[in-house]
């Protein structure tokens, strides 16, 4: 079986029915775009690609080259972070502060997979920022933006102008685990609001935005991608707290606890600052049947985890066992602050709907 899911960030997000249904449409268009790839065969790297293409080219979210929603640095520009991470291979890809690219996460795809090959005789970069990220793109033939030609979005100008700082942290991701059991994580984000130029947020930094790892039979798999205030995930070192609860988890764990001892311990990290943003994640058990690590089998189950201290957060995931996908902007009262965590079990392929397990909010 394969199961991808998406977010389009934690922040404070509009609650009327036209904007909610807005970003549950960009958010199925995107699963509906990886489960092409995986139903045809394609890889989790190449999924959490094709998702997070739509979701920056999405109007209602902050990622991608230009839009509607996008933030500006304060000269007025457009500088994009990416980063995604195979769990099978451990390459990663990341750029930031980057100009011009019109999908940034193609750019760190295309990172990630010439560390894949590696030639003998030159190293090739896996992370890249700005003039040097677009021209990387452009040698490898990435589609990139002109905006002489495509100007900034009106909106995006009218709100930079307004110097408008609205509650929203707007990253968006994907993770997936495909049918070989190979996991991934990639993540996208044009920035907070009236940033310095030259600025990179957790989603253009290596493992700070997101991180995968396939698993053994004696440890778990995982993928993580996280949003929120970059400063606070890189500070508090969020997703190397998750990693490290995930790695030493127990069977009879709960995974309530591990994803509330990642907060608070990222919150220790932050000097004593909560964490403000949040993360979805899939964990799975390892498998007692499988000894290698060339074909993770995670029938010992599977958990996608939503986790966020922000008002809300809009998420999305999709499986093979149900041909359904499901979105939600989920809640966390008007202000945010508890986390709020979810745990959602994934059912293997011959059951039909996904079976939501537990709900905590917590003070991290």
């Amino acid at each position: 079986m394969w199961f991808v899911a998406v977010h389009i960030g934690a922040g404070n997000h509009e609650s009327t029915n036209a904007a909610v249904d807005e970003a549950n449409t960009c958010m199925r268009v995107a699963l509906e775009a990886a489960a092409r790839v995986l139903s045809a065969g394609g890889d989790a790297v190449s999924a959490c690609e094709e998702a997070v293409v739509v979701l920056e080219d999405a109007e209602c979210t902050n990622a991608g080259c230009n839009g509607p929603q996008v933030n500006l640095t304060t000269d007025g520009r457009v500088e994009t972070d990416a980063s995604v991470m195979s769990g099978s291979s451990n390459a990663i890809g990341c750029c930031g502060a980057v100009e011009g690219v019109r999908n940034p996460i193609t750019l760190a795809v295309h990172l990630l997979r010439s560390q894949e090959r590696r030639p003998q005789d030159r190293q090739p970069p896996l992370f890249l920022v700005g003039h040097g990220a677009l021209a990387e793109a452009k040698d490898a033939n990435l589609s990139t933006i002109n905006y002489d030609d495509e100007p900034i979005h009106p909106r995006a100008l009218i709100k930079h102008q307004d110097n408008a700082t609205r509650y929203l942290l707007d990253t968006v991701g994907a993770i997936c685990i495909d049918s070989a059991g190979h996991a991934a994580a990639a993540v996208s984000s044009a920035g907070i609001a009236l940033k310095r130029p030259g600025r990179v947020g957790h989603a253009g930094c290596p493992r700070m935005g997101c991180c995968a790892s396939n698993g053994s039979s004696t440890s778990a798999a995982y993928a993580f991608s996280c949003t929120g205030r970059g400063e606070h995930l890189v500070q508090g070192a969020l997703l190397q707290h998750l990693e490290r609860q995930v790695a030493s988890m127990s069977a009879k764990a709960q995974v309530n606890d591990v994803i509330n001892d990642a907060f608070n311990d990222a919150k220790s990290s932050n000097a004593g600052v909560a964490i403000e943003g949040g993360v979805i994640g899939l964990i799975g058990r390892p498998s007692s049947n499988d000894a290698t690590n060339k074909r993770p089998r995670l029938v010992d189950g599977l958990d996608f985890v939503v986790a966020f201290t922000t008002p809300s957060m809009g998420i999305g995931m999709l499986s093979s066992s149900d041909p359904a996908p499901h979105m939600e902007i989920l809640r966390n009262g008007p202000t945010g602050g508890l986390l709020s965590a979810h745990v959602c079990a994934v059912p293997p392929a011959t059951e039909s709907q996904h079976r939501s397990k537990r709900h905590r909010r917590t003070r991290p």
